[in-house]
This record gives structure tokens, sequence and C-alpha cells, in this order.
């Protein structure tokens, strides 16, 4: 029996000692407040110290940064920052920019130079121009193998169909006497390499692309072909009041307008003299009076030199019309578009009324002429004229007499 209750003792001891181990203290709602207002300080002053030492490792980065402009004042640094945020926007307004040229010129390249007539009708032109020229027969029955000689004589490069023949002299390309008098007193006696291939290929009525270097006489490929053809124009039938150009030369400054307008004048004299029409070539330029050059229109005009501005000023005011024009020359096609005449070009385009012979002159050949060039021209000849000592490569010389 007494074991027996010693052994409850044990029980009920054990059982009080394990309800020892597990008690919780009661600890008062104020003081419990208390130690969460604590944790949440411990907290809280855990989070502003790594704030503090995140702006201290800031402040020593932009100490370290103004360290060595210590010596600059504030008012310094301060225009300083403003120019650099200035020159972040005006980078991002410049690529805004490129980005909307890009559009526009995928744009203008898409257009074809064409008149507004024929992209209406889907006129396109297979075969070139004709005209009445025709080489001597006894050059035509030259082999192609002399043609080939003479070419790799004169280092002349050829590309396309039907390429006609070289022809070495102003007299078998069938120049009137007052033509090669006129060329003798020039100290001109033989045609260069870009007139022997370049003269025969546009008297033919043939598109041409070509290069050529400076004083290569570049400018007479062009001139003598277009007073060839007014001539005979104006024998054939007179022109009236106010009708022409029948030829159209366009060029990027008015110092070269003049040049090639008083190259034209000297030959039109010289057959004048000879007994020849008159054949009336009107400078259309900026900076002369608008009525000055009206006066030569006002009589029916063969031949037109003209600068882009002026000549789309007098076709948008209906001063001067293209409707009979079928030559046009581009000369230094690469320096218009440079100058930012390219538009200016595609809208000259859209006011021809028929096909015609175009040419183009380039220093260069960059994408734009290329685009220039298969959308004008009609099965074009490439003519490329080897420096062969020249001092330097001036002018690529794009003749496209187009017949587009």
């Amino acid at each position: 029996m007494f074991s027996q209750r010693s052994h409850d003792e044990d029980e009920r001891t054990g059982s009080e000692g394990s309800e020892d181990d597990d008690y919780v203290p009661y600890v008062p709602v104020k003081i419990r407040k208390q130690q969460m207002l604590q944790k949440m300080l411990r907290l809280r002053g855990k989070a502003v110290d790594e704030e503090q030492k995140d702006s201290g490792e800031e402040q020593r980065d932009e100490d370290e940064a103004l360290g060595p402009r210590s010596h600059i004042s504030l008012l310094d640094q301060h225009q300083h920052l403003k120019e650099k945020a200035e020159a972040r926007k005006e980078s991002a307004k410049e690529k805004q920019l490129k980005e909307e040229e890009k559009i526009l010129e995928s744009v203008a390249e898409g257009r074809a130079l064409m008149s507004v007539k024929e992209m209406a009708k889907g006129i396109i032109y297979d075969d070139p121009i004709k005209t009445s020229w025709k080489a001597p027969r006894y050059i035509l029955n030259m082999p192609d193998t002399r043609h080939e000689r003479v070419r790799k004589k004169f280092h002349i490069l050829v590309d396309g169909d039907g390429i006609p023949a070289p022809i070495k002299s102003f007299r078998e390309m069938k120049f009137p006497p007052a033509i090669l008098k006129g060329l003798k007193k020039k100290g001109i006696v033989h045609p260069t390499p870009i007139q022997i291939q370049g003269i025969p290929t546009v008297l033919s009525g043939r598109d041409m692309i070509g290069i050529a270097f400076t004083g290569s006489g570049k400018t007479l490929v062009f001139t003598l072909p277009i007073i060839m053809f007014a001539l005979e124009q104006e024998k054939r039938l007179p022109f009236f009041k106010r009708e022409g150009p029948y030829g159209l030369i366009i060029c990027p400054s008015r110092e070269l307008a003049r040049q090639t307008h008083g190259i034209i004048e000297y030959y039109c004299k010289l057959l004048e003299e000879e007994g020849a029409p008159q054949l009336r070539t009107a400078l259309c330029i900026g900076g002369m009076s608008v009525k000055e050059q009206m006066e030569v229109v006002k009589h029916g005009v063969h031949m037109m030199v003209a600068t882009p501005g002026r000549l789309m000023d007098l076709l948008q005011k209906k001063m001067v019309g293209l409707d009979i024009c079928r030559y046009l020359a581009l000369d230094e096609a690469d320096r218009m578009i440079d100058m930012g005449f390219e538009e200016d070009i595609r809208t000259i385009f859209s006011y021809f009324k028929g096909q015609r012979q175009t040419l183009l002159f380039s220093a260069t050949m960059p994408k734009k002429i290329q685009n220039f060039a298969k959308s004008a021209l009609v099965k074009p000849i490439t003519i490329n004229v080897g420096r062969a000592g020249a001092a330097s490569l001036d002018s690529f010389f794009i003749l496209t007499v187009s017949a587009a």
C-alpha cells in the first residue's frame, strides 16, 4: 500500500513537472505592445542603416566624380551638365530625322522617272528613240574586231547591246563644215576617247552611261548632238512663237550653266554665218531677270540651259513647256542630288509629253544615280574611259540618251 501510494505520488509529481515545463508566463498587453514596438523599431533601424550605407556609397561615387572638378565652379558644372543633356536630346532628334529621311528616300526611289501621262497610261518604251543619223557605210561594214582594237587603243570599256562603232574623226561623224571650222579654231582636231565612242552613241539615239576624267571633252558629247538635232528640226519646220525647247540641259550651278550656254552659242553663231537657220538658246538660271530670259522663249526656243530651281519655277508658272522636248541632258547629276535637287528632277521628268533622249553626267555612281538610270533609260550603253595619265577623275560621265 505504501509502495502504491509512493508510485501515485511519483506520477503526480511527474505530471506537475511536465506542466511546469510547458508553462508560459502571462505577459500583460501593455508590455507585449512595448515589446512589439521595440521589435519594429529594431527592424526599421536596420533599414535606415542600409539606406544610409547606400547613400553614403553614392555620395562617395559623386564625390569621386566631382573630386577632379572641385576647382570648377558650380555654375560651370551646371552648364556642362546642361550641354550634355541637350546633346542627348539632339542625338535622339537626329536619329528620328534620319529614320524619316530613309522612309522618304525609299518612297522617292520607288517612283520612276516618267511623265504623268506615261505613269497614268502605263507606257513603257522598249526601243531607243530613232534618229536620222547614220555612220558612214564603210565604218558600218568594218568587222567588230576593228572596233574592239580602237576601243582597246583608247582605253574605252563598253557594255550594252548594239553598241555603235567608234569613230575617230569629226568629219566621219558628219558634222557640217561650220562646226569643223569652229572646232579647229578652238584647237580641237581629233576627238578624245569619250567623244570617239560617246558622240556616235548619242547621234544614234541610244541611252548611254559613261565615265570620263577632267578635260576629256565631255561637254561636246552632248552639246554638238543637241545642236544638230535642233538644226534638223528647224529645217523641217521652223519654230513658231513660244514653241520649244526641243533640247534641255540641266546643270547644278549657274557657272556651269553659263559655260555650257556659251559653248552652244559659239557653234550656233558659226552655223548661222555659214547660212544655216538661226538657232535660239535660252539661259534660265537664278540671279537673272525672268523677263530677259523669256524674251528668247517668246520667239520660239530650240535649246535651253537651266538650273533646277529656276526651271521648276518656270514650269509651275507655265511660262515654259516641255511638250516637244525630246532631248534631256543632266550634267553632274550627283552634285544636283547632293544639293537636294532630286525631287525637283523627278518633278521635271513629269512634265515631258513623249519619248525623249536623256543624258546624265555624274562624277560618281551612287545608288541614287543607279536608280535614276534604271527608271529613266532604255537599253543603255555604258562607256568607261580610263584615266590613262589624267591627274584626277573629275567627271563620271553618265550620258543617258533616254528613250523614256
